[in-house]
């Protein structure tokens, strides 16, 4: 059973059951089961002689039930098809009562490698271990405190605990071979608490230290209802480094609703991508495991230079659909994101949900590592530069802090993004010399906003006497820069609307704004929103607003922040151009809005 202590620092322990569903034994060859532990119908004292033992025959498996705690382990697992289970209390037992077992490592060398010799491929499972102690100092060899993973080994890791290891290149797990595939299914990687983290410290030759939890190269790996918490890396990556992997994170409900930050309190200490760095055209998609749904959050993630969740280079993408990320920090680029080299952020809601409590999806709280006066950040949000393309649908960017482009700031001609049904409200400029702006496109980058709401946008610092508006919600610069804003609301967001340097262009469609001298074709309104005070302020449109009913539709995707399909004609309302509403809220006046992130029908 889990111990009182392992509940406290993970509550997924306390949610297993005893059960483990494991594959069959391989069709035409032979299972053979080994007991390794103390007493009575124990075929094997240590975890080693018993993996020595296992059959080498290609169909064969062999099923290790272990029954003791083993320490100053390191292990090698090669051409063999391996199932180690630490759920059996003894060896005489018939089923599994217990669990999990621990194997410890000597904290000088990987607990347990994986790897294969020929073209055939093996398995390995690993069900209910504790995995800890493993470490390695030399930064040419070393990859996988807990556990590697090489050659074609397609490896499963079930409902197991990985933690308090230290190598060069992956604290917890390293895998490394374009032949390899790990699977993690209700598991911890790390462990809530910051003695028992995994490191990637770069060991005593002071090479790079990449992927406190997790490095994976050239494989594919899948996190099921697991958490990849408090890894630090000395370089990169402090929960997950990828390069030219394909990452698959997702959960079903009952596991968020019991842990939802799935990667939490990882660090880059040195560098780049506090929760994710991803490089060599990696992918890392996160999605909700049953098709919809709320897909869980980032939480407490800090580089000391660019992407305090995620970075992302090397045209490598990030994919989410319905998912937090909040209390992100860096202090160079990126609060929350970082992008370069042509990598792609796509940050999407879902059809028709509520969003509520700490399930809205978005950015929220993102600041620099250094704040106040001393404030370096640039994009409190999202930074983007060098090509990178930025697509962000049903999205909340709120209460994030920079120097320099509080929600957003882009760099380059082929930098570019597109926003739609997107609220931006109460992000912070702050530290002297600040930026101007909200959004910032500088050296010619482009962006379209669709149905975005901006709104209680400030900037504050000790050369003001107190909070004040920033300058422009958005400010374009460079010859080749194109700004679009169709079908928005820019009220009382800022002095200036928009403001256009070095040749920028703006075209606007549909947009009432506080003012027009600086966007001519807007509309000066108030869009009348429910409640922009307190701790919980409601954008949507209050009944009489004029954006209601006011614009065409504009795009492929017309849902609003909440994936409600639009437009919704009220019938009592004039249309001005069409039955679509201005902003990222649709009017529904069926509605009831408990505050700014909640709905119910």
């Amino acid at each position: 059973m889990a111990t009182s202590s392992q509940c406290k620092t993970s509550p997924l322990l306390c949610a297993w059951a005893f059960a483990i569903t494991t594959s069959p034994a391989i069709a035409g060859g032979i299972l053979t089961i080994m007991r390794v532990g103390d007493g009575a119908g124990c075929t094997h004292a240590t975890l080693a002689s018993a993996i020595s033992g296992a059959s080498t025959g290609v169909a064969d498996l062999t099923e290790i039930r272990l029954s003791k705690l083993v320490s100053d382990q390191v292990l090698t697992i090669s051409d063999r098809n391996i199932r180690i289970s630490g759920n059996w209390s003894n060896c005489t037992e018939s089923s599994p009562s217990s669990g999990p077992q621990t194997i410890g490592g000597n904290n000088l060398d990987t607990v347990i490698r994986v790897n294969t010799t020929g073209l055939t491929t093996r398995s390995f499972e690993l069900n209910r271990v504790v995995l800890r102690g493993g470490g390695g100092d030399n930064p040419l060899t070393e990859r996988g405190g807990g556990l590697r993973i090489s050659g074609r080994v397609d490896a499963t890791v079930n409902r197991s605990l990985i933690f308090d290891n230290e190598s060069t290149l992956g604290g917890g797990i390293a895998i490394d071979s374009a032949f390899a595939t790990l699977r993690v299914n209700d598991s911890v990687i790390g462990i809530s608490i910051p003695t028992g983290r995994n490191m990637a410290d770069g060991g005593l030759g002071g090479g790079l230290g990449l992927g406190g939890g997790i490095y994976c190269r050239d494989s594919n790996v899948t996190l099921q209802n697991t958490r990849v918490t408090n890894g630090m890396a000395k370089d990169h990556g402090g929960g997950i480094y990828a390069d030219n992997c394909l990452v698959r994170i997702s959960a079903d409900q009952a596991a968020i609703d019991a842990s939802p930050d799935l990667i939490s309190d990882n660090s880059a200490l040195g560098g780049n991508g506090g929760g994710i760095y991803a490089t060599g055209n990696s992918t890392i998609t996160w999605r909700p495991l049953t098709g919809s749904g709320f897909a869980g959050a980032t939480l407490n993630n800090r580089a000391s230079l660019r992407g305090g969740a995620v970075f992302l280079t090397g045209s490598s993408s990030f994919i989410g659909d319905w998912i937090r990320v909040e209390s992100s920090q860096a202090d160079e680029r990126g609060g929350a994101f970082a992008l370069e080299d042509e990598s792609n952020l796509t940050l999407r809601g879902g059809p028709s949900f509520a969003c509520n409590d700490n399930r809205c999806p978005g950015i929220f709280s993102s600041r620099g590592i250094t704040q106040g006066n001393s404030a370096t950040l640039i994009g409190g949000a999202i930074y983007a530069e060098g090509g990178s393309v930025v697509d962000l649908r049903q999205q909340h960017i709120f209460d994030n802090f920079a120097n320099n482009g509080s929600a957003l700031h882009l760099s380059g001609s082929t930098t570019q993004a597109e926003l739609q049904s997107v609220l931006i409200a109460r992000n912070v400029l702050y530290g002297v010399g600040n930026g101007t702006s909200t959004i910032e496109l500088t050296s010619s980058a482009d962006a379209t906003l669709r149905f975005v709401t901006m709104s209680g946008n400030s900037r504050v610092s000790n050369m003001f006497p107190g909070i004040e508006r920033a300058v422009s919600s958005i400010r374009a610069n460079g010859g080749t820069s194109l700004l679009q804003v169709r079908n928005s609301l820019l009220w009382n967001d800022a002095n200036e609307s928009v403001r256009l340097l070095v040749g920028a262009t703006v075209f606007a469609s549909c947009t009432l704004s506080h003012e027009n001298a600086t966007l001519p074709s807007a509309t000066v309104a108030n869009p009348l929103y429910v409640n922009t005070t307190g701790d919980n302020p409601n954008f949507a449109l209050s009944a009489a607003s004029p954006a209601i009913d006011r614009c065409a539709g504009s795009g492929d995707n017309e849902d609003d922040i909440y994936g409600r399909a639009r437009p919704v004609d009220q019938p009592l309302v004039p249309n001005v151009s069409g039955a679509f509403d201005a902003g990222a809220i649709e009017f529904i006046s069926e509605a009831v809005f408990a505050d700014g992130f909640e709905y119910g029908l």
